[in-house]
């Protein structure tokens, strides 16, 4: 018995020396959060990167409705809302999942309470409008689209909805040139 506790010992002693894979172990364990920290900094990359070609798109198309374009062209509420993403880069369901707004004013100080996209429960609706107005008419353009987070916690962090998903939108107000008169 004596010889078995002195070579338990022994082991002990030779296991407690040992550093081989403490470096791999340590790497285990910081791993995961690595990981969920780069692909969390990559996805908010990627919001951004999409929430600057909405705006983008927005005010490209808003520019149709001021100069009267989409009045002589007839463009449709459809039609208005491919144009807005042709210039977001991240598009993968961006005609299907973009919500669009536009309405007249008589004059911009009559801009308010204006309704937000809620959650149904089966996704983000809204009352839509498209009215392009006349010429010189105040026109608010804005435009919705809900962002799922794939990132794990990533979206419940940074969440404007209360979910796991974040609310990106884009606006523009205007007045229409006087197009058509001379």
């Amino acid at each position: 018995m004596r010889r078995f506790k002195s070579r338990l010992a022994v082991l002990r002693r030779r296991w407690r020396r040992r550093e081989e894979g403490a470096a791999a172990v340590e790497f285990a364990l910081i791993a995961m959060v690595f990981f969920w920290l780069f692909l969390g900094i990559i996805e908010l990359g990627m919001l951004m990167i999409f929430n600057n070609g909405l705006e983008d798109g927005v005010d490209r198309a808003a520019r149709l409705i001021r100069t009267g374009q989409a009045f002589k062209q007839n463009i449709s509420a459809d039609q208005f809302r491919k144009k807005i993403c042709e210039y977001v880069v991240l598009r993968t369901q961006c005609n299907s999942a973009l919500m669009v707004d536009v309405r007249t004013f008589p004059d911009f100080a009559s801009i308010r309470n204006l309704p937000q996209p809620a959650d149904s429960g089966s996704g983000f609706t809204m009352p839509t409008n498209y009215r392009i107005g006349a010429p010189r008419q105040v026109v608010l353009v804005r435009a919705f689209y809900v962002w799922d987070f794939f990132t794990p916690l990533i979206g419940k962090l940074l969440s404007n909805t209360g979910g796991d998903k974040f609310l990106v939108s884009a606006a523009t107000t205007f007045r229409n040139e006087p197009y058509g008169s001379k």
